[in-house]
């Protein structure tokens, strides 16, 4: 009876003909509504209820969002199971899955609504460059564990999709304003407007500004720390292009100047600029739904723009470059009749970066892909989902050579032709349980500074010219994990889930870091090389518990615990750092959160507490070493309380680490404690 259910549903959400705004291909709201549930097509590519994906998904819903004292995405984040976030600076983030994480972590592939904001130049997330603000979202897919067979390169370990609200048919406008400690203050709002029955617009923008944190005296200093300013605008115009068909166009300009640690754990101020121009089609038919999208994004990413040539580290952290990625998809879902479903997707994309600290003025690489998915319900009881995809990438470059040439032109004209692939089984045991087994292959791409960056480093001790120099030759990352999780619901809203997950990283890719391991080449005088490099390999095991429920009707809860082992084996850095690359010691074994949260018409209030046992991170001294630094084990406490002021208004205080816990944010630099004081209204 379920599967029935749950098949009219989608009939009714995705292909059923749509005849005004009111009715969109996938309408979160109405079907979490309607099933009491969020509703996630992140891990097959079709709506589904969240309980019975066959993968670890977690959604954080917008009245999650709204209730929470966090300020941004990596913060939601940090509350969830299986979860890593290292808050290096005030305004850098870096999210891993199940332990590993290192600067600029390559292997999360972020979207919103569904088009990529990863960056590929330096293989990133910069999450002050999302282009969305809170009040907009509707909710944030978190997929834990590879997820390359539906979304390609750079989902290795996870996805997180961040979900917008629709339109609808009322006119809507929303505004924030928060102010707080340590310089912080922001300014956020949104209007949504039907220009017609069936065209609406939707605008956004947000300002914010904060005062970085106070770097420890024995560590490097940057010359000039200026804290962190960030903007975006977006809009996006829907259309109702007639039966069952509509169309979306989207575009935005972003924004933000902030403190980081590069992969090679320098410490240096950054200044990023992002544009995105996008279109989405999606159009249903009776025997399934056919979607093509096409999207650019170009950045100019400014590195070390503080960074006087005095400084020993301006060699390295001085970099401007250009990269555009321009990517087209297109895919088409089809039922199966009773038994289920299937996928299939092509796509292209061109991605192109321009420097003059690279091999030549310009590499890049194109990739043509082709992946299916299939969705299988051979009982009520049973789904069985098999996913792979194949990408076919053409390395290439242009432009004047950067002398001295230390490759060949020819080592740039390469192709490979990786295969990834998912295959789950979720099985429902008695009335509200259920298994859920699977496991796949992930890839996680070279960068484009990781295949072709090219400047000189000092190397005082070394009486031949250092370069900091890309590889062509580097293979992808490869990520393979396998997972059995067991989740179940009771009449009284408690639900519990547990899973037990082994995850392998091998071909790490990694910067040099403070011992410079070099190779001499005649080019043809003799210069040293140290490069990017496949460095090793990490495995990481564990367990991942949660539980949530109600009190009456206006109080919960939830409480997460994760056991994470990381066991590494990285030969080049046995006898010396050569490579700025520490997972084991980087992951705390152990990671808790208890969330508690109450609303009734007038106040609401949520409290989450987070712990985190020590690890250790790296940082370079003035001197040029690189140190690692110890983490202490934290215990932190975010809490906000609002009030109602009205239809639509509302004043609330939030905080975050209450305690003051130094380790908080699993960086070099120590955290503290801030408060903010914010005031929203809805029209």
């Amino acid at each position: 009876m379920r599967a029935l259910y749950i098949s009219i549903a989608y009939t009714l959400a995705v292909v059923m003909p749509a005849a005004s705004l009111k009715a969109q291909i996938v309408d979160y709201a109405s079907l979490s509504e309607a099933f009491g549930e969020p509703i996630t097509t992140s891990v097959t590519g079709k709506p589904q209820r969240a309980s019975e994906a066959p993968a670890s998904v977690t959604i954080i819903t917008s009245d999650e969002i709204a209730r929470s004292p966090a300020r941004n995405v990596p913060d939601l984040l940090k509350a969830q199971v299986g979860v890593d976030v290292n808050r290096w600076t005030a305004g850098q983030s870096d999210v891993s899955i199940r332990g590993g994480v290192q600067t600029y972590n390559a292997r999360l592939l972020v979207l919103v609504d569904g088009r990529q904001v990863y960056l590929d130049h330096y293989g990133m997330t910069n999450w002050n460059l999302l282009g969305v603000q809170l009040d907009e979202i509707q909710q944030i897919e978190l997929v834990r564990g590879p997820a390359s067979a539906l979304f390609g390169f750079n989902a290795a370990s996870g996805v997180v999709n961040i979900v917008t609200k629709r339109l609808s048919a009322d006119a809507r406008f929303t505004a924030r304003l928060e102010g707080g400690t340590h310089g912080y203050a922001r300014l956020s709002a949104t209007a949504v407007l039907p220009l017609t029955s069936r065209i609406g617009l939707r605008v956004s923008a947000g300002h914010q500004e904060e005062d970085e944190r106070r770097i420890p005296a024995r560590l490097y200093q940057p010359p000039v720390t200026r804290g962190v300013g960030a903007d975006q605008l977006s809009a996006t115009v829907f259309m109702q292009a007639g039966t069952g068909t509509s169309i979306e166009l989207n575009g935005g300009l972003s924004g933000n100047r902030q403190l980081e640690f590069l992969p090679s754990q320098i410490l240096t101020e950054q200044r990023f600029r992002n544009q995105t121009l996008g279109v989405l089609v999606n159009h249903d038919t009776p025997w399934g739904s056919l979607n093509a999208r096409s999207y650019t994004n170009w950045l100019q990413a400014d590195y070390g723009v503080t960074t006087p040539v005095t400084d020993p580290y301006s060699a390295v952290a001085d970099l401007r470059a250009k990269n555009r990625i321009s990517v087209t998809t297109g895919s088409a879902l089809v039922r199966l009749g009773a038994i289920g479903s299937a996928r299939v997707g092509l796509e292209y994309r061109d991605n192109q970066l321009s420097s003059e600290r690279l091999y030549s003025t310009r590499i890049g690489y194109k990739v043509a892909a082709l992946s299916g998915m299939v969705d299988l319900h051979p009982t009520d009881r049973i789904t069985v989902t098999g996913a792979a995809r194949v990408d076919r990438l053409w390395l290439e470059q242009g432009g004047a050579i950067l002398m001295p040439q230390i490759d060949p032109a020819s080592a740039y004209n390469r192709t490979i032709t990786p295969v990834s692939f998912n295959v789950a089984s979720s099985i429902q045991v008695g009335e509200e349980g259920r298994l859920r087994l699977n496991g796949g292959r992930g890839l996680q791409l070279p960068s484009l500074i990781d295949l072709g960056l090219h400047v000189a480093i000092p190397a005082p001790d070394v009486p031949v010219p250092v370069y900091l120099v890309g590889d062509p030759r580097l293979l992808p990352v490869v990520v393979d994990s396998v997972e059995a999780g067991y989740s179940h619901s009771f009449a009284s809203g408690l639900r519990l889930d547990a899973t037990l997950f082994y995850t392998q990283v091998d071909r790490l890719i990694a910067s040099p870091g403070g011992a410079v391991d070099v190779t001499l080449v005649f080019t043809p005088e003799p210069i040293a090389a140290a490069r990017f490099a496949n460095v090793g390999s990490y495995t990481s095991h564990g367990v991942e518990l949660s539980a949530s429920g109600r009190i009456q009707s206006k109080i919960g809860w939830s409480a997460n615990y994760s056991l994470a082992r990381i066991d590494e084996t990285i030969p080049a850095n046995r006898d010396a750092a050569y490579y700025a690359l520490f997972p084991k010691a980087a992951t705390p074994r152990h990671r808790a959160n208890i969330t508690g949260d109450y609303a009734d018409d007038v106040w609401s209030a949520a409290v989450v507490a987070h712990l985190a046992t020590s690890s250790r991170q790296s940082s370079f001294l003035p001197d040029t070493n690189l140190i690692s630094v110890k983490v202490p084990t934290s215990v932190s406490v975010d809490a906000k309380l609002t009030r109602a002021l009205g239809r639509g208004a509302e004043i609330y205080v939030a905080s975050e680490n209450l305690t003051k816990a130094r380790g908080v944010y699993s960086s070099p630099i120590p955290a503290d404690r801030r408060v903010r004081l914010g005031l929203s209204a809805r029209l």
